[in-house]
């Protein structure tokens, strides 16, 4: 792996994590603001329910990005071992579903 691949890889990482962070942040805030000022108005639930699902996609995302790295970079046993973490998460996210 070159220092400038794993630069951009760091960087594009750094970039999914910032915006997970700050989109789920926004509407968790908006969300919980508008609890305050209109308790019954059906916004309210869906920016929190919004917020919270950015919040728990967010690694999931990272992973998937990971993964496309590896490949980009043909780093192939790390591609594969990044594809079972992936392959384990949406597994648990499908048991939990179901």
């Amino acid at each position: 792996m070159s220092q400038a691949g794993m630069r951009r890889a760091e960087l594009a990482l750094g970039r999914v994590l910032t915006l997970g962070t700050r989109v789920s942040t926004a509407c968790l805030a908006a969300g919980l603001v508008l609890t305050f000022a209109a308790p019954t108005a059906r916004i309210t639930t869906v920016l929190l329910t919004i917020g919270l699902v950015v919040l728990m996609a967010t690694p999931v995302t990272r992973v998937a990005v990971s993964i496309a790295a590896f490949v980009r970079q043909r780093d192939w046993p790390f591609a594969f071992y990044t594809s079972l973490v992936l392959a384990l998460l949406l597994g648990s996210l499908i048991a939990a579903l179901v």
